[in-house]
């Protein structure tokens, strides 16, 4: 009895996180971008940091995401500052992936420029790329005490107007872009075989307790 009711609690808790999740607008970038991740900059194994100034945070922005890529990725920490005084901060924890590091911040409520936006990540224990635009010293990253060959890509992100619902849609069309079959139905098979593998697992377990 004791399992059917961990079951049952397992599975509502996933139809709660997938409801959530779908409910929420995903992060999208504002139009005020830094430069493009157009070339490698640095790639290290040692603890790096750098400011990169005349930025422009824009208001409501919820997470910042550097152009930072790492295999065992570090702790990112990141603080933005209006000359001497800090407007946001944030922490991102170790082990991240994906396209960039994206380190959440409290949102202000107004437009702040220029900024001048810090990061550092120390104890790496793999290679660190940063990647951007390279630019004259004048215009690049300052990383320690000397600048960087180029200015560090940045985006500034908030959260969207739709949310993953009202884009599911859209995502499955292209997810079944560049298939053998391509189309919508590609995305919507992938859901009916994992809804299929869970319903069977879950039935095979209460059969069992029988």
């Amino acid at each position: 009895m004791r399992v059917r009711l961990a079951l049952a609690g397992g599975l509502a808790l996933i139809a709660l996180t997938l409801l959530r999740t779908l409910a929420h607008a995903p992060l999208v970038p504002d139009k005020a971008r830094s430069v493009p991740p157009e070339t490698q900059l640095v790639a290290t194994t040692h603890d790096i940091g750098g400011c990169q100034s005349r930025e422009v945070l824009p208001r409501g922005t919820v997470a910042i995401r550097l152009g930072l890529f790492g295999v065992t990725s570090p702790e990112v920490a990141l603080r933005v500052f209006a000359g001497s005084r800090v407007l946001t901060e944030g922490t991102l924890p170790a082990g991240w992936s994906g396209e960039g590091a994206t380190v959440p911040v409290p949102a202000l409520p107004r437009t702040v420029a220029p900024v001048r936006v810090c990061f550092t990540m120390e104890s790496v224990t793999g290679e660190v790329t940063m990647v951007g635009r390279r630019t004259p010293p004048a215009d690049a990253t300052v990383g320690g005490a000397r600048p960087l060959p180029g200015r560090i890509a940045i985006e500034y992100l908030h959260p969207g107007s739709r949310s993953w619902a009202s884009l599911a849609v859209s995502v499955a069309r292209r997810l079944g872009l560049g298939r053998a079959a391509a189309g919508t139905g590609n995305a919507l098979l992938v859901l009916v075989l994992a809804l299929t593998v869970l319903t069977l697992s879950s039935w095979l377990v209460v059969r069992d307790l029988r």
